[in-house]
């Protein structure tokens, strides 16, 4: 495994709505450059090796399907 791991609810790519609260069941928008094209809608106990601590980015429409916020970092 990868040392890069984390759960997505502690990392600076992971996008969840503006009010959304930071749990497992959280559903959010991996907003890392390389996995953008796909989308990925994700939940707060997910992860990944793209993994970067940080908090949450925050934009309205990132819990939709498709995502229809844009990343904002």
């Amino acid at each position: 495994m990868s040392e890069n791991w984390g759960p997505c609810k502690a990392c600076k790519w992971w996008q969840i709505e503006p009010d959304a609260s930071v749990h497992d069941h959280t559903i959010g928008y991996c907003i890392d450059e390389l996995i953008q094209p796909f989308q990925l809608r994700i939940a707060g106990n997910g992860g990944c090796n793209r993994f970067e601590a940080g908090k949450p980015a925050r934009a309205a429409g990132s819990s939709e399907c498709p995502p229809a916020a844009a990343p904002q970092r």
